[in-house]
């Protein structure tokens, strides 16, 4: 295939596979707000569960303070008459008994009688003490509950980043490549191919590397000659790239350096 074609057939492969990544996120973006509306519905409606619940306590409480209030009315009213039923002080003084004995009775009656009183006051006052520590809990526990639901959906959800755009390849300039290559191949066919590349016109051969392809990179002389080249050889040349390596007329073969990625040159 030839690098204009290979160019165009990139960039459509680039070009549908960023469409396909956009399309992607768009899914997701799309998921992610529905998903979003739902955590804020169930948000709402944990917030509103948790204030009636709330809201019930506070009422328990209250309904358990009235009772408790109505208890000590209802109790005190009974002692009040069991005070005026019970007084023996006042009934001493009733039947004409005076003195500091029937003052002393009365002050003890009297006094037991607003004891009880205190007592009971102070009873109601504890238990409201109570009452309100465990609606303060249940406060405490409620707005607790709250701040974590709202850490549920206080983040701002923003989409994936945008794909980068491909980058195209310059069909243009791929197809004048190709045209180049023409020319140059052209070229090569009428350029002589480099003498004596055949293993059996050297000695000394040494090989020092191995090109990308697999070719060996040697170093060598031509027999009976003193000067050291480095290049290829022409029996792995046919195994590799057969084009680049010819049979001359001499039964010997050369090797077209321009076709393989090994440099003929001199030490």
């Amino acid at each position: 295939m030839c690098l204009g074609a290979q160019a165009k057939a990139a960039n459509e492969r680039a070009k549908r596979d960023y469409e396909y990544k956009l399309e992607k996120r768009e899914r997701a973006w799309m998921e992610t707000l529905s998903m979003t509306k739902v955590e804020h519905l169930q948000y709402e409606q944990g917030i509103d569960a948790s204030n009636l619940g709330l809201a019930n306590t506070y009422s328990e409480i209250q309904e358990k303070h009235g009772e408790l209030v109505d208890q000590m009315v209802s109790e005190s009213q009974t002692d009040w008459e069991e005070f005026l039923g019970k007084n023996v002080g006042d009934k001493l003084k009733a039947s004409g008994t005076t003195g500091r004995s029937a003052d002393r009775i009365s002050a003890i009656e009297l006094g037991q009688y607003l004891k009880r009183g205190s007592d009971k006051a102070h009873k109601l006052t504890k238990a409201a003490t109570q009452l309100n520590r465990v609606g303060a809990k249940a406060a405490g526990q409620a707005k607790s509950q709250q701040m974590q639901m709202f850490t549920n959906v206080a983040f701002v959800k923003n989409p994936d980043m945008v794909p980068p755009k491909p980058v195209y390849q310059n069909v243009g300039q791929a197809a004048f490549m190709d045209a180049l290559g023409i020319a140059s191949s052209i070229a090569t066919i009428a350029m002589p191919f480099v003498p004596g590349s055949d293993r059996r016109l050297k000695e000394n051969i040494k090989k020092i590397g191995e090109s990308i392809s697999g070719l060996g990179i040697y170093k060598f002389n031509y027999i009976g000659k003193a000067k050291q080249y480095i290049g290829a050889m022409a029996d792995e040349v046919i195994k590799v790239v057969p084009e680049a390596a010819v049979l001359r007329p001499d039964g010997f073969y050369g090797v077209n350096y321009n076709l393989i990625d090994v440099n003929f040159k001199e030490v």
